[in-house]
């Protein structure tokens, strides 16, 4: 049986009446310099022919593989479980796949970064990279994506050496979690309880718990400040960890959560047990990724822009590949409290 022929680029032209470039604008993601008219018209044209950019002769015309590496650094085998995980994921691919780039995406225990196949197999353009782990373990991360000698966008974690082929997106976690422990304080707990992860390390995570720390210390009024691990973040390893802590020192005054689903368990751990929020317990959680309005006490949170950093962190990619560096080693986004009735 003869094979079918693949449609040409000069053929989409021709079938939409228009010029190979701009066909060549359509194909690439370029739609800024097309109107919207002439994009439908090309779309039309494309999806008639069932035109495929031939990416081996592209591949040879440009030098560019078109592919962007995601690698998300993680102890546990679930992931893309964490709605962080899949908001900067899903705005760095939306973002990449607008401008005709694919993306590779990797799972990878901090022991094992140095392994993957995407350093040791030159796949990709460029990388972006969320590293966990303990300092030692990111210290060595970073050290080994200076010496890849690629493009590379780190997520929340911003290394001590400033590199033009380095751009660190962030999020103001700091001043974010002194805001949100400043409105606990306006109920003068006498107790605070803050829950944060524990099979996982953070770089934010960590800037969370010390700017709700720091700010306890500030203040003073608080004779008792508890920072208590919660296994993976699970709902069950939450409950086991606040009962732990509640035979020991009974129910803190307010209940502090590194994000909105140990918040949530936490919850549900204080219901069963009948303790009355936010009048005798009130709790706090970190994200607002849509589980702080789910219940009918919502969560007094922080609204993270996670989504709008994977956008930045492609498009800072993106310029870096054009001009041959990153305009900016740093980009902060900020954070803002959204009031809900848990606290």
């Amino acid at each position: 049986m003869p094979q079918l022929k693949r449609a040409t680029l000069r053929q989409v032209a021709d079938h939409a009446k228009v010029s190979p470039m701009t066909v060549s604008n359509f194909v690439n993601g370029r739609f800024d310099l097309m109107t919207p008219e002439m994009r439908d018209k090309v779309g039309r044209s494309v999806k008639a022919l069932n035109y495929r950019r031939n990416y081996g002769a592209h591949l040879l015309r440009t030098s560019k593989l078109w592919s962007i590496g995601i690698i998300v650094v993680d102890a546990s085998d679930h992931y893309l479980s964490d709605g962080y995980t899949t908001q900067i994921v899903s705005g760095i691919s939306n973002t990449l796949n607008e401008k005709g780039f694919s993306t590779l995406l990797q799972g990878v225990k901090p022991s094992e970064f140095g392994t993957s196949n995407m350093f040791r197999n030159v796949q990709t353009d460029g990388m972006c990279v969320l590293l966990s782990g303990s300092d030692e373990q990111r210290a060595h991360q970073f050290d080994l994506i200076r010496e890849f000698h690629q493009p590379t966008v780190l997520f929340l974690e911003e290394p001590d050496e400033t590199s033009d082929a380095i751009c660190a997106v962030m999020q103001d976690d700091y001043s974010g979690a002194r805001t949100l422990a400043q409105h606990v304080l306006k109920r003068q707990p006498n107790s605070v309880l803050i829950l944060t992860s524990g099979e996982n390390e953070w770089a934010a995570v960590n800037q969370r718990v010390a700017g709700m720390s720091d700010e306890v210390h500030s203040q003073g009024g608080v004779d008792h400040l508890h920072v208590t691990p919660t296994g993976d973040g699970r709902q069950q390893d939450v409950i086991q960890a606040l009962n732990g802590y509640v035979s020991m020192h009974g129910h803190p005054d307010a209940i502090m959560c590194i994000n909105d689903e140990i918040a949530l368990a936490a919850l549900k751990s204080l219901r069963q047990a009948g303790i009355d929020v936010p009048e005798r317990t009130c709790v706090t959680g970190f994200n607002a990724f849509g589980l702080n309005d789910i219940t009918d006490i919502t969560l007094t949170t922080m609204r993270s822009p996670a989504y709008e950093m994977g956008q930045a962190g492609a498009g800072a990619l993106l310029r870096a590949l054009d001009v041959g560096r990153f305009e900016q080693s740093v980009v902060t986004m900020h954070v803002e409290m959204v009031l809900g009735s848990s606290a």
